[in-house]
């Protein structure tokens, strides 16, 4: 395989900034080819760019599949254009793409551009794989606060510096806008022609308890099974606020993305009572 740690001077952000990439090469008949796809990949609050690819096997299903992965680092923004501080929304959509291709040829139809991510991350695909749907085939969101709003209501019963985050991104009111919501993002993509739409997994573990999560993934699935959205759906299981939930969601994103049964194909292994 061919990881890259590469950092680039990003005209939007005025800084250098770090992008990791995996790029697989090492196909058992030795031959060099393309990958058949990209996913962009997004960290959570608290994190960066290396966490997931280090605490979990996202590398391998990608190297199994024949895929690249983006590793993107927008630390404590919400993968927005924050109103005190990077523009990483504008970043991501409109200027890492354009690197990408110009500097490693990661250049990808809809349908072979996918994205994911973890936690705020989660969030972040839906922001921004929902508002730019002509940009993904399919996005898959792990953890992923969907409800925004509530979790402003929230914030007066949290810490300062949690709500010093929250500031920094949505400014003093705390003003969401529509295209800052989930639900309100989601039902306008449901009116979009179904060859429109992207594909979705929304993934949570079932005992993950940060935030009501696992409470607002359920009640956001009950509105979003309402909608005549191409295809969607929720797939949650045992699993808390954890990478090893994460690493199974990779597991059942790389296998969605690609329409393939490699996940049916992992737990198989997993679980064969005959090793045990």
């Amino acid at each position: 395989m061919a990881f890259i740690n590469s950092t680039f001077y990003s005209n939007v952000l005025e800084q250098e900034v770090m992008l990791d990439l995996y790029l697989p090469n090492d196909r058992a008949e030795k031959e060099i080819a393309p990958p058949v796809g990209v996913v962009y990949f997004l960290h959570g609050m608290g994190s960066s760019q290396k966490r997931f690819r280090e605490y979990t096997a996202a590398n391998r299903y990608a190297m199994d599949n024949h895929l690249a992965i983006v590793y993107i680092s927008a630390p404590m923004s919400f993968y927005s254009d924050m109103k005190h501080g990077m523009n990483y929304y504008t970043y991501i959509t409109e200027e890492m793409p354009v690197f990408l291709k110009s500097a490693y040829n990661l250049d990808f139809p809809r349908e072979k551009t996918f994205l994911a991510g973890l936690s705020m991350g989660g969030y972040g695909t839906l922001k921004i794989g929902l508002n730019h749907p002509e940009m993904f085939g399919a996005i898959a969101p792990f953890s992923a606060p969907t409800n925004m709003r509530q979790m402003k209501d929230r914030l007066k019963e949290r810490p300062v510096g949690t709500v010093s985050t929250y500031i920094n991104v949505f400014g003093e009111d705390l003003d969401m806008q529509d295209t800052d919501d989930p639900w309100y993002l989601i039902k306008k993509v449901s009116e979009l022609p179904a060859e429109q739409q992207p594909r979705i997994r929304l993934m949570c573990g079932k005992q993950d308890e940060l935030a009501n999560i696992y409470l607002q993934n359920v009640e956001f699935d009950k509105y979003a099974s309402t909608l005549p959205l191409a295809d969607y759906k929720f797939m949650s299981w045992k699993g808390g606020h954890e990478y090893m939930f994460w690493d199974r969601a990779m597991m059942h994103a790389v296998a969605f993305f690609l329409e393939n049964d490699y996940d049916k194909e992992r737990l198989t292994l997993w679980t064969d009572e005959g090793d045990l």
